[in-house]
This record gives structure tokens, C-alpha cells and sequence, in this order.
């Protein structure tokens, strides 16, 4: 079939849109067996591409004209319903059966989903050091669809501009549309390979390093009448192609740089199975071997790949929450589910509304506003709840709330007292530095000193180094009231404060620049005392550690200056959040399986004004380190004090650091 042709149904591309979903099922279920099984959204990507273009040009070659209403009309009855039924049952699940700790987030993103803005979500939590660590909502798969609904108001809106260009310059409208499409194409795929080779985790999600792929799929309906093909050539296609889409699945992985130059094997690999047709390849005493992917299974499969793909992912991870382990029988089972529901959903939702005659123009429109507006006013009023948990302080050290006296003094824990902070504050108990972008992320190399503990203060204390510095500020801040200090803070994600190269072969350039220039301001600041500490990093050599840390030291040391080094925290085997909703009593670690740094101590051995303390005595106990201390909650993450708990740990720390 041409653009030219009228359309009909393509079984070989409900086929391959049935390859698609399960290539991206089994990746989620098990990614061992499908490494780079996520490329079924690629596939998917180019497949759109190639509709929705055929669908516009149609039109335009015959009526020189695009109907916006139309179009948008039938997208939406096409795409919401099942969308918008998917993301409210997700929140209701998530009430029920997720921890909350991740109702903020995921709320969140019910909200940019129900918008279509998901994927810009998801990219900005990958470069924010503070969401990295956030486990996978129920709902981040919409990213693609956003991606894909951006596409869709976009390119018919160009499509337009092109219309009157062509008529306006008297040029034929095809050859206008493909070299547009031909610059969409170009500038994406440029955009990809650039971004995904310097920011790979905000490539993977941003719009314009994908446009390509639905921009490749609208090219191959605008040219695809220039091929020629016979029944043997088309056979060998289809084989090739879907050859390419299975070793794509098989030997792309998380290792690959992505989407960039490496997308261009599964999408190319698309457009050729597209190309070919409804083709069946070879036969065997009389039968088909091959009945190409317009076989049964996979057309099943494909007329319901929309639905599929928008229920397995939050059965999934709902699943998990339970504190479940995915099994061979547990996949199967959710497979089961996720086909069940997506028939289902097929029928009754998916056929019933986009085979709808509402008559009225403005209907579809309207439901589709109402559809939207639902998802923003449930995901908006569960934030607004969310946001009257409050995390008072106030209550640290009291009878109801020992925190870390528990364990140093052994005082005494009531029982039946809510835990501090609550659980649906828990991912956002963290320092101020955070909230008041004191704390640099990894792009910036500005060194941003901000002010706290006693502006009256006559000495000045600093607290320098990544966020495993940054996390002992509530607690430093408290100690620099106490003790009439005035608190700078120079703290920068995964940036510790020491001469030594961070990142391998990628070198993290920002943070060397960002370390001299602290470097320089704390020298001007002539500080009194200076607490700094760090994460593990096993890629550099421990001899090459101490002597970083002993050349940035000694400066400050002649200058004055004691320094105090704070011995890395522990890292838990578990996330609080979801080990205290589903597990809590099972929410420790062993003290003998945790693995910390002493490089810390190791470099201040011998070293003038430098001293280095272990606070472990006040985070675990003799063999175990728990999630809750004292009815506190010890972690926000596996390995980051919540703000709370570190502002409990002040008196141990000032007495620790001899003040």
C-alpha cells in the first residue's frame, strides 16, 4: 500500500506492533533474557510515524487541506480513555498497595502523564542528584506516549505551515513535506547522538533527541510508492528486518549509549519490515513456516499492543512494592493479568470510544478536556494533600522521639507513636541546602556558599563536600547556633572535596573546576573549623584518595584552619520507604555486611589540624543498623540520612568533634 492508496488495515503492522509490546514486556519481566528489549518503543516510535504521516498526507495531497479537528477529534478517542482509565485505577492501586513514601512522586507524575509532559519529567529527575535514586513509578511509561502526543500536535500543525508554503511558492506539496520531515530528521538524529554521548540519562527522555524516529516513519510513507519491489525481494526484507529488531533486543544493553547513532538498528530495521509488507516466507511439505507477523498470535497481540503496553508496567511495580521478587512463575502469572485486562480494555473502552459517532464536533474534544482535567484534579488534590504532612522537629530528643539516644544511652522507645518523619515526607526530608539551590547539582561548577547557623556568630564553620557532606548539615547548623558560629555550606552532587580525578573515562570536569574555586573562597573565609565527608568511590584507588584528600587538607590546615572528617555512613541493602510500609520489622541490615570507606581516617593519620570521627555508634546498633532509631526514621534513601535523624545526631556530633 502507497500514501496514494486508500487506507486499509495493515496485519503485518499490527503484527509488528504485537512484537513490539511483548519485546518491551519481557524486558521489564526479565531483562537478562532481553537486555535491550526496550527497543519495542522505537519500533513503536517509527510505526506512529509512519500512520499518523500517512494519515495527514493523505488528506493534504487530496484536499490541500488538514482538518485540526478531525484529526485531534479521533486521537482522542483513539488514545484517552484507556489512558486516562489506566492512570486513575494506577493512583487508586498506589493508595492501597504502595508505600508512602512514593505517593509525592508518584502523584507527580499522574499529573505530567494526564498532561503528556512525562517524558520531561522523567529527564529532569535524571539529572536532579536528589531524584536519582527514586524507584520507578507505576506510571513513568508514559513518557513514550508523551512523546508521541507531542508528536501529534506538532507535525500537523507544521504540516500546515507547509501547506500554504507549498501553495504560496507554487511547489509540490510532497517534495515540501519530505524535505520538512527531511530537517526534522536530520537536527533530531544530530540532537540524539550529541546529547545522548554528554548527558545519556536526559537523552534517553527529552523529546527532541526522539522526534527523529517518528520523523524516519512519516519519510518512508512519502517515498515508499518509489520502491518497486517482487514477492522475493519483499520476503527477504521482512526477514532482515525482524532480524534487526531481535538482535537489537539481544545485543543492545544498559551498557549502550541510547537511543543516538544505536536506535538507528532497530528503527531501520522497522522501516524495512514496513516496507516489505504482508509477506510469507518459505514453506515446508505444503505449509507456511513463516507466516510473517501478520500470523494470528501477533495480530491478537498487536490489536491489543496499546492497552498492554499501558497495564503491564504498573502491575509490575505494584507487584514489587509487595516486596515480591520477580520469578519465571511470577512473570507468567502477571502476563496472565496484564492480558486479561488489556482484552478488557480493548473491548469495552479502546472499541467502544474510537468507533463512536458523537455527532457534535466539539464532544470529543470536551471529553478528552474532562478526561484530563479528572487526572490533574485526583493526582493535584492527593499533592495538596500530601503537602499538610508536616515534619516537626520540634519533637526531636523528646520523650516519644529519642532518636539516636536509643542507642548511646539506651533510653527508652514508647511504643504506638507515629514515625518522624512521616513516610509520605520521607523522600523530601532532606537538607535545606536542597531547597534553597545551596547545593550544586553535577552540570555547574559555581561555587555557591550559603549562610547559616548564627549570623552573629564570631567564628565561621564550614561544611564542604558531595551529599554525603550535605547531609550532616542540620545537624552542623544546629551546633553552629549552639556554639555562636556562622555556617557556610559548599556542597555539589557526587563531588568530593579532594585532588583526584571523579569519573573515569568520562571525566566529571565541573566538579575539578568547582573544587579549586571552594578551595579559593575558603581561604578567604578563614574559617575556624571545617567539616567535610564523602560517598565511596571504588573507581579510584585508595593511595590516590589519601593523597587527594592530604593536598586539598594541608592547604587549609597551614592557613589555620581544623578539620574535621566525618567517616562515611553505612549503605543499606533496602529502601526505607517500601521496606517500612511492607516489611517493617525486617527493615535492617547487618552492621558485618555493610561496606564503608576509612580512607577519611586513613588521610588524616599524622596530618596537622586534621582529625577524623566515626558516628556509626549512633546510626547502628552493635550488629544491626535499622530504618527507624528512636521512632526516627534513620534513611531517606539507602544511603542518605533523612534531615530529621541528622539533626538528631548534633549534641553526639559536636562532642565527637570536641566542641
Amino acid at each position: 500500500m502507497t500514501i496514494d492508496q486508500e487506507r486499509r488495515l495493515r496485519p503485518e503492522i499490527q503484527g509488528l506492533r504485537g512484537l513490539a509490546v511483548a519485546l518491551v514486556v519481557i524486558y521489564h519481566l526479565w531483562p537478562d533474557v532481553l537486555p535491550g528489549g526496550y527497543v519495542g518503543v522505537d519500533v513503536f516510535f517509527v510505526i506512529s510515524g509512519y500512520l499518523i504521516t500517512g494519515l495527514l498526507a493523505r488528506e493534504a495531497l487530496r484536499d490541500s487541506r488538514i482538518s485540526l479537528i478531525e484529526f485531534y477529534s479521533r486521537r482522542i478517542r483513539r488514545l484517552l480513555p484507556a489512558a486516562t482509565l489506566v492512570l486513575l485505577v494506577t493512583l487508586c492501586a498506589t493508595l492501597l498497595f504502595i508505600s508512602k513514601a512514593r505517593w509525592e512522586e508518584t502523584a507527580n507524575q499522574v499529573l505530567a502523564s494526564a498532561l503528556y509532559v512525562e517524558n520531561w519529567r522523567l529527564a529532569a529527575i535524571a539529572v536532579s542528584y536528589l531524584d536519582a535514586d527514586s524507584l520507578p513509578s507505576p506510571v513513568q511509561h508514559y513518557w513514550s506516549l508523551s512523546i508521541e502526543e507531542q508528536f501529534y500536535v506538532v507535525w500537523p500543525l507544521i504540516m500546515i505551515g507547509v501547506i500554504w508554503l507549498s501553495r504560496r511558492r507554487d511547489l509540490p506539496l510532497r517534495a515540501c513535506l519530505i524535505g520538512a520531515l527531511s530537517l526534522i530528521f536530520a537536527g533530531s538524529l544530530v540532537a540524539s547522538v550529541v546529547l545522548t554521548a554528554t548527558n545519556p540519562a536526559q537523552a534517553y527522555f527529552v523529546s527532541h533527541t526522539r522526534l527523529w524516529e517518528l520523523a524516519l516513519g512519516g519519510l518512508l510513507v512519502l517515498i515508499e510508492h518509489r520502491f518497486r519491489l517482487g514477492a522475493f525481494a519483499r520476503q527477504w526484507l521482512a526477514i532482515a528486518g525482524i532480524v534487526g529488531i531481535l538482535a537489537s533486543a539481544l545485543l543492545i544493553s544498559a551498557t549502550t549509549p541510547f537511543p543516538g547513532a544505536s536506535a538507528l538498528l532497530p528503527t531501520l530495521a522497522t522501516v524495512l519490515v514496513i516496507l516489505a509488507g504482508e509477506v510469507q516466507v518459505g514453506r515446508f511439505r505444503g505449509l507456511d513456516w513463516f507466516r510473517g507477523l501478520a500470523s494470528g498470535p501477533l495480530r491478537f497481540i498487536g490489536d491489543r499492543s496499546y492497552s498492554i503496553y499501558l497495564w503491564h508496567w504498573p502491575l509490575i511495580t505494584i507487584f514489587l512494592a509487595q516486596g515480591y521478587s520477580l520469578t519465571l512463575a511470577s512473570g507468567i502469572g502477571l502476563v496472565a493479568v496484564t492480558l486479561v485486562l488489556s482484552d478488557l480494555s480493548y473491548r469495552y473502552v479502546e472499541q467502544r470510544y474510537r468507533e463512536a459517532r458523537t455527532g457534535a464536533w466539539w464532544k470529543p474534544l470536551g471529553y478528552g478536556t474532562t478526561a484530563v482535567l479528572i487526572c490533574v484534579a485526583a493526582s493535584g488534590s492527593l499533592l495538596l494533600f500530601l503537602k499538610t504532612e508536616r515534619i516537626d522537629t520540634a519533637l526531636i530528643g523528646t520523650s516519644s522521639y529519642p532518636g539516636p539516644a536509643a542507642l548511646v544511652s539506651g533510653a527508652a522507645v514508647p511504643d504506638g507513636v507515629d514515625l518522624l518523619p512521616p513516610l509520605a515526607r520521607l523522600r523530601r526530608d532532606v537538607p535545606v541546602v536542597y531547597a534553597t539551590k545551596c547545593h550544586q547539582e553535577e552540570e555547574s561548577s559555581k561555587p555557591v556558599g550559603c549562610r547559616f547557623g548564627d549570623p552573629a556568630g564570631a567564628r565561621t564553620m564550614v561544611v564542604v563536600g558531595d551529599s554525603h557532606a550535605a547531609q550532616w548539615i542540620p545537624a552542623i547548623d544546629k551546633i553552629a547556633r549552639d556554639h555562636a558560629f556562622k555556617l557556610v555550606t559548599f556542597t555539589k552532587s557526587a563531588c568530593p572535596f579532594t585532588r583526584v580525578t571523579i569519573g573515569g573515562s568520562k571525566p566529571y570536569v565541573s566538579c575539578a573546576e568547582w573544587r579549586e574555586k571552594v578551595l579559593a573562597e575558603i581561604l578567604k573565609l578563614k574559617p575556624d573549623l571545617i567539616f567535610t565527608s564523602q560517598s565511596n568511590y571504588g573507581s579510584v584507588r585508595q593511595d590516590v584518595m589519601i593523597e587527594g584528600l592530604r593536598s586539598v587538607w594541608s592547604e587549609l590546615a597551614e592557613a589555620g584552619s581544623q578539620i574535621v572528617a566525618i567517616r562515611n555512613t553505612p549503605y543499606m541493602k533496602f529502601d526505607p520507604g517500601d521496606c517500612l510500609s511492607a516489611t517493617p520489622t525486617k527493615c535492617f541490615t547487618k552492621l558485618s555486611d555493610v561496606e564503608r570507606s576509612d580512607v577519611l581516617a586513613l588521610a588524616a593519620e599524622g596530618q596537622k589540624n586534621v582529625r577524623a570521627i566515626d558516628m556509626v555508634d549512633a546510626i547502628c546498633g552493635p550488629q544491626l543498623c535499622p530504618a527507624v532509631v528512636g521512632n526516627i526514621i534513620v534513611w531517606r534513601d539507602n544511603h542518605h540520612l533523612t534531615a530529621s535523624y541528622s539533626l538528631a545526631l548534633a549534641p553526639y556530633l559536636a562532642a565527637k568533634a570536641g566542641l
